[in-house]
């Protein structure tokens, strides 16, 4: 497609371009929680490598999310979205054939650079493309990806093991990444829309208070989030039965989030919303500390969680920001939430480490969560001078 490109005529293909690709992203970042047994007993890891592990695929985030948002503002999103996909290609590749923990670790630093760029990317391309109609709910089916990439994963883990296994189910989600190339290079436009290519130097307040609000309750919810997707499964019992309870929350998630982006688009209200995904989240970890919640409760409960929470946060920045930063301020909130989800795995897994007790690693996290439900309770937009926001 060439210039001009009406980006919100064509905006249908590019989320299911966008929902494919994150797709592919989600598959590789749930990668390690049904690989932990084979993982401690190939390369003799600790529950702190593992850990590591799993958040060190958003580490490039943390240094980079906030030059690429910006970047992206300029770069012509079909150029750059290759460019995304080939990292990620290429990180899939080298942890499938990884000889060492060195090389996994690598694997998951390439890959988790080119999910970067590809996230950013779709979710600027969405907001661009749905803007003034349907934000959320295009938000909802895009973010729903996630989950839906978890529960195909964990559902056949466990055969494509037995019968491959483990390097060859890695690669083939390197065969996933190589059949969203395509797909993507005929779908998004060669150039940004007319009237989104602004340069010039970022000006003062970039990063205002809601913004940066957001950011930080954006990270405090992945700390849980992410210790959640790396030990929930063993907390649950371990084993196919531990990721099949596991996976309750993508199956509430793939069901709940386009039904929760619709309801945030009637109700105009998303950070009321994110305060109420995040107290639920603080509620749920706090009754799993107390021993007093069944597991597949306690999962169900998250799921709500994961339907409500990345729809509103997605569909906040463009109302916070100008049009011309809106992928400044998704690098920026992006470069946070990476961080929570470096942190976490590694936390939860130093505390398991430390101690046999499943509470103590749940109350943890739940403190990070409530410290984000109070957070993001200044991540109002700005209203207007008709007095709504």
């Amino acid at each position: 497609m060439n210039a001009p490109f009406e980006v919100a005529s064509h905006r249908w293909r590019i989320l299911a371009s966008a929902m494919l690709s994150f797709f592919a992203v989600g598959m590789t970042f749930f990668a390690v929680p049904p690989l932990i047994g084979n993982l401690r007993v190939s390369f003799a890891l600790s529950n702190f490598e593992i850990g590591f592990l799993m958040g060190g695929i958003a580490a490039p985030a943390i240094v980079l999310s906030v030059p690429l948002g910006a970047a992206l503002d300029r770069w012509p999103p079909r150029a750059a979205g290759l460019a995304g996909l080939g990292a990620m290609l290429v990180g899939a590749v080298a942890f499938a054939v990884a000889p060492g923990y060195g090389w996994l670790l690598a694997g998951r630093l390439v890959f988790g650079a080119g999910a970067l760029l590809m996230n950013l990317l779709l979710a600027r391309m969405i907001s661009v493309a749905f803007s003034g109609r349907e934000v959320a709910l295009a938000m909802g089916l895009f973010t729903g990806t996630y989950a839906t990439s978890m529960i195909v994963l964990f559902s056949v883990h466990p055969l494509l093991e037995r019968s491959l296994g483990w390097r060859a189910e890695m690669g083939l989600l390197a065969v996933l990444v190589l059949v969203a190339i395509p797909l993507h290079a005929a779908t998004m436009p060669r150039r940004l829309p007319a009237g989104e290519r602004k340069g010039g130097s970022i000006r003062r307040r970039a990063f205002p208070l809601p913004l940066v609000a957001l950011g930080i309750a954006w990270m405090l919810y992945f700390v849980p989030f992410g210790a959640l997707a790396t030990f929930a499964p063993e907390w649950a019992g371990g084993g196919a039965s531990g990721l099949l309870v596991t996976s309750v929350i993508t199956w509430v998630a793939l069901v709940g989030t386009p039904l929760a982006g619709g309801l945030i688009d009637r109700t105009g209200n998303p950070t009321t919303w994110c305060v109420a995904g995040l107290g639920l989240l603080t509620a749920t970890l706090g009754l799993m500390t107390l021993g007093v919640l069944p597991a597949v409760v306690a999962m169900a409960a998250i799921g709500v969680v994961a339907s409500v929470v990345p729809p509103a946060f997605y569909s906040l920045p463009a109302r916070l920001v100008p049009v011309e930063r809106v992928g400044l301020a998704f690098g920026f909130i992006t470069a946070l939430s990476n961080l929570g989800t470096v942190i976490g795995p590694a936390i939860a897994g130093a505390v398991r480490d430390a101690t046999p007790s499943w509470a103590v690693v749940w109350g943890v996290v739940a403190a990070a969560a409530f410290a984000g439900a109070l957070v993001v309770t200044l991540a109002r937009p700005p209203r207007t001078a008709g007095g709504s926001a």
